[in-house]
């Protein structure tokens, strides 16, 4: 199963938390909000991830490398922030199903 990530904004409502770092990589429960994700999602069987990045994105990409937890990661840079649809439609390239 591949797995979407939405991972691009810039998380303005989180300031000053997010003014060197996405809101993503803000810590709850001393863990990155994308890594409770990620980990939620390799425990409901994920064999791929695709991490729509944007504000930021080299420290995500920095920070997780090529895989996590031996799943394989793919980017998918969206490079104006115009929502959830558009950044859903910047993974199309990636997914082969439904």
């Amino acid at each position: 199963m591949q797995a979407v990530v939405l991972a691009a904004g810039e998380g303005t409502r989180l300031r000053p938390l997010t003014e060197d770092k996405p809101k993503g990589l803000v810590e709850v429960d001393e863990k990155p909000i994308i890594t409770h994700c990620l980990d939620r999602l390799v425990e409901l069987g994920a064999s791929e991830f695709v991490i729509v990045v944007g504000y930021l994105k080299e420290k995500i990409i920095d920070h997780y490398g090529d895989e996590y937890r031996g799943v394989p990661i793919t980017y998918a840079h969206q490079r104006e922030q115009k929502g959830l649809a558009h950044a859903l439609l910047c993974v199309e390239e990636h997914i082969d199903d439904d």
